[in-house]
């Protein structure tokens, strides 16, 4: 893995950024001087004065970013990307602050992967169906506690965001951890082509998205374009406790290390131990704490773990940074009202992510009596989804060992037929089309002392129930 990290400061310039993106413009000399700071595409964004903030019009199905060139000069944007047909939309006197190119999308891609080529820096590239963005958040954790380390910003993953989230960057960082997400097929090399990671991390692969991609078999496809980006010398991180990921790492003669639990893992997890504090876990010998909500989250600590030793860092520092993480609002964390523990999950649903959910709920309720589940749709689930919801209703009381059920959205009537198929009774059982009408049914339901799990895909809303009671 080459990098020169001496001292390397790789300014993003205007002239760089028309170069890099084969772009046409009239600016000056000394304009082309000037530093970029971000790319937006969203014309509100840019800021004005000395940060040299450009922005790119970007043409959706539903909008078109060249309307906007004008009200982003006004913000103070220094230059703009627009297109050769766009341009004409453009008033005459800022035409000479643009940049145009042939496909703006396109053009940024390129600068991007350019970017990332100049600056040399050592890539960790993130994909996986859950527990991407906490397994993002620990790999930069861990290296930002000793070397200068760019990330994905916000929750930029996909083809118009990884591009952006590389421009971001100041140039002289010695590592970046990028985050790619994808819900079609062909997504994911697009991206790792302009990241050319050298590590690439597969965190899991499960039914998240499986209506886009159209069968798991696929969605191992998809996740697996990630190698083709790989730079010479690079590796595959991979979840050993998954079989697909070993399977196709197999299939494909990818050069590959495992972490997980199970002893064909390289950087494995022994002695876990989970309550209200967080998870406890030992690799080789040597302890780590972290205060995030459920055992799943071992998955997302072992990359940084792994990453973290080859770099260099010292044990301490990387025990110390798998502890700083705190999870994040609507993610887990356990908060207690009226009495009632709850663990509020409201920011997505898959039927991975559910099941971790379930085990914690089962971990931090040792005694099953107190323990409830108000459960949300999952979404884009495609023909599984009712298989899937069936499934969910099961584990809910063979592994969860529930004792009442809120079932909330479209799916319940099928969440509450794998509940009495594993054996629990209709009357424990209660059926709410929306996060409002589940709000009165858990007035009713919900007792002092209970623990209950609020999970459910962003579009159902469940946080609302935990804010009005």
């Amino acid at each position: 893995m080459q990098h020169n990290h001496n001292n390397n400061k790789t300014k993003l310039t205007l002239g760089s950024l028309i170069d890099w993106s084969s772009g046409k413009s009239d600016l000056s000399e000394s304009a082309r001087k000037r530093k970029v700071a971000v790319v937006w595409n969203d014309s509100r964004k840019v800021t004005p004065g000395g940060g040299g903030d450009v922005f790119v019009a970007l043409r959706g199905d539903a909008d078109d970013g060249h309307r906007y060139v004008e009200s982003a000069f006004k913000s103070g944007a220094v230059a703009a990307i627009v297109d050769k047909k766009g341009i004409c939309a453009v008033p005459e006197k800022y035409r000479k602050k643009c940049i145009i190119v042939g496909d703006t999308l396109k053009s940024i891609q390129k600068a991007a992967a350019r970017y990332r080529r100049e600056m040399g820096l050592l890539v960790v590239g993130v994909t996986g169906s859950n527990g991407k963005t906490t397994t993002r958040s620990f790999i930069s954790a861990a290296l930002k506690s000793v070397v200068k380390t760019g990330e994905t910003y916000t929750n930029w993953n996909n083809h118009i965001g990884v591009p952006q989230s590389v421009l971001r960057f100041d140039g002289d960082e010695f590592a970046g951890v990028l985050e790619m997400g994808a819900n079609h097929t062909g997504e994911i090399r697009r991206l790792t082509k302009i990241c050319g990671p050298d590590i690439a991390v597969i965190t899991n692969i499960g039914y998240a998205h499986v209506g886009l991609f159209g069968s798991l078999d696929k969605t191992v496809e998809a996740k697996f374009e990630i190698a083709e980006g790989l730079s010479r010398g690079g590796f595959m991180l991979l979840n050993g406790d998954d079989n697909r990921l070993v399977k196709g790492a197999q299939k494909r003669g990818l050069k590959s290390v495992f972490f997980g639990t199970s002893p064909k893992c390289g950087v494995r997890a022994r002695n876990i131990v989970v309550d209200e504090s967080g998870v406890r876990f030992t690799v080789d010998g040597r302890g780590y704490g972290m205060s995030m909500p459920g055992r799943h989250f071992i998955y997302c600590a072992l990359p940084a773990i792994h990453i973290a030793k080859r770099c260099g860092l010292a044990d301490e520092a990387i025990q110390e940074a798998i502890a700083s993480l705190k999870p994040v609002a609507l993610r887990g964390k356990l908060e207690v009202k009226r009495g009632i523990r709850f663990i509020v999950d409201c920011y997505n649903a898959n039927p991975s992510s559910m099941s971790g959910a379930v085990r914690y709920l089962a971990d931090v309720t040792p005694n099953a009596n107190g323990r409830v589940a108000v459960i949300g749709d999952m979404g884009e689930l495609g023909r599984y989804t009712n298989r899937l919801h069936i499934k969910l209703g099961e584990e809910l009381v063979k592994k969860g060992d529930v004792q009442k059920i809120v079932a909330v959205g479209n799916f319940s009537e099928s969440v509450k037929a794998g509940a009495v198929k594993a054996g629990m009774s209709a009357r424990k059982i209660f059926l709410a089309d929306s996060a409002d009408a589940a709000i009165d049914v858990c007035r009713y339901v919900l007792k002092r002392g209970e623990t209950v799990l609020l999970k459910g895909s962003r579009n159902v809303g469940l946080e609302k129930v935990f804010e009005s009671l």
